[in-house]
């Protein structure tokens, strides 16, 4: 008899989930409440590559003087255009989803999904009625939402979440960031190319304080911040934001959360048009009433699995940004965990490994990163050894006018395996596919340095950097 299974959450894992259940020969139903795609598709990754890529456009017709381009006018970004540029991506994307489900025989039911016993699932449908959905196996797959900040929380007018950044149809003169994680950099670069005078505060010692990245990556992006013109105030904690119809008047004093209290930023009031609050995501569990089936959460209300995404009911699994804080956020992560999730179900004893999960940051220049850093590695014990070589002793990036970076590779100093990489410059996130397949099949800085690299490509910065290893760089 085939089982049924079912998926709660449209997003990148939960429909990767569907399509993979049912090519496993699952009775597969899907169930979104909103836009099939989830928060990457419809609020996310793509919708803000799609902004960023207009953004950054107008940044490179600005600098067309230095290339030999003559202007005849001053070049401005028209939000409302690029908005309906948006949509129609977007809707293309949300129809090839849907055409996805059909083609893999996967039921689609529009609305809101819950819990109603450990074997069965509540759908309170669009027009309010109610449908039972019978199941095997149930993967959760709901997502997060943006966090709020406890005392200052959105209006959608003057206090915006990323949510409301990828709705704005028109650009306002000015904004103060609150978070310099991913989002916040993220935010701050495409902003500025479009025009508005941005302002970061970041609580912690450095942006993009995030593990793999290290300080002297942290470092780079903030010089390019400064010679962006975008202020930058780590170790700063906002303790109030006043917002009415003149704008907002940030409070910020020093941050309890930095290492050294010398260093913390002093007491000042910072004045914008808008203040986005990314400081972070919150899992989307309210309302799936996980308790009626046993399903254990903890104080965060992220969702607790074990190394096979099993909660603590049997048969139900949980994948991507809700299957518990501190693993990777991101949406390949998710896609990832739906096929340890769906084997699993399917009876098999997969375990879910994040140690060569790339993270990628769309900055300007971006930022990359797979594996360990030097100091992680040397915290793991291992005898590590990490390189650097400027992007700039590229021919290729010199041709792009974008000069300013760095690639590291850290390795074992015994073995000479690749353990991690780390890249801050041009197309960094397209060269990180290269670092991870090293990282992933334990290649050693000799196979790298022994690649044939095309020239000329900002590519050859990885093997560049092999030979620095090698001690034996040709352009270093």
């Amino acid at each position: 008899m085939t089982q049924k299974l079912v998926v709660i959450g449209g997003g990148p894992g939960g429909y990767a989930a569907a399509v993979k259940a049912s090519r496993a020969g699952f009775d597969t139903t899907l169930v979104e409440e909103a836009q099939l795609g989830g928060t990457c598709l419809n609020r996310g990754c793509i919708p803000s590559k799609i902004i960023r890529q207009s953004a950054q456009l107008l940044g490179q017709i600005k600098a067309a003087n230095a290339f030999g381009i003559t202007l005849d006018a001053t070049p401005g970004l028209d939000m409302a255009r690029v908005q309906k540029r948006k949509e129609t991506i977007l809707n293309a994307q949300r129809t090839g989803v849907s055409k996805l489900m059909d083609h893999s025989n996967v039921r689609v039911v529009q609305g809101r999904g819950r819990l109603h016993a450990s074997q069965q699932v509540e759908v309170i449908l669009e027009d309010g009625e109610l449908e039972y959905l019978d199941f095997d196996r149930l993967i959760l797959a709901c997502g997060t939402v943006p966090a709020a900040l406890p005392d200052i929380p959105f209006d959608g007018e003057r206090i915006l979440s990323s949510d409301h950044v990828l709705e704005l149809d028109r650009l306002p003169a000015s904004v103060v960031i609150i978070g310099g994680g991913v989002i916040g950099c993220e935010f701050a670069f495409m902003l500025n190319e479009a025009g508005v005078k941005v302002t970061v505060v970041e609580a912690l010692d450095r942006v993009l304080s995030i593990p793999g990245f290290d300080a002297p990556g942290s470092r780079l992006m903030e010089r390019a911040m400064k010679k962006a013109k975008i202020k930058c105030l780590p170790r700063a904690l906002v303790t109030e934001v006043d917002a009415d119809d003149s704008g907002c008047r940030i409070t910020i004093g020093p941050s309890p959360f930095c290492r050294d209290q010398k260093k913390a930023a002093r007491e000042q009031v910072l004045e914008a048009e808008k203040t986005i609050v990314v400081v972070g995501r919150t899992p989307a569990t309210r309302g799936l009433a996980l308790d009626r089936a046993g399903v254990e959460t903890d104080h965060r209300g992220f969702i607790v699995t074990d190394d096979h995404l099993a909660t603590s009911t049997p048969g139900i699994f949980a994948i991507g940004d809700v299957g518990g804080f501190g693993k990777p956020m991101l949406a390949h992560t998710a896609v990832y965990d739906a096929k340890i999730a769906v084997a699993n179900a399917a009876g098999e004893q997969r375990q879910a490994n994040y140690d060569t999960v790339p993270s990628a940051v769309f900055t300007s220049p971006e930022a990359a990163w797979v594996g360990l850093s030097q100091e992680e590695a040397e915290a793991a014990g291992i005898q590590a050894v990490s390189d650097t070589l400027l992007f700039r002793t590229m021919g290729k990036v010199q041709v792009l006018g974008e000069l300013d970076g760095e690639a590291r590779i850290t390795s074992d100093a015994v073995t000479g395996r690749i353990l991690g990489v780390q890249l801050v410059g041009a197309h960094a996130t397209e060269l990180i596919a290269e670092a991870g397949l090293a990282v992933q099949n334990h290649l050693t800085i000799d196979q790298l340095a022994d690649t044939i690299h095309a020239h000329p490509t900002v590519s050859e910065i990885m093997v560049e950097t092999a030979w620095k290893t090698q001690k034996q760089a040709l352009h270093a």
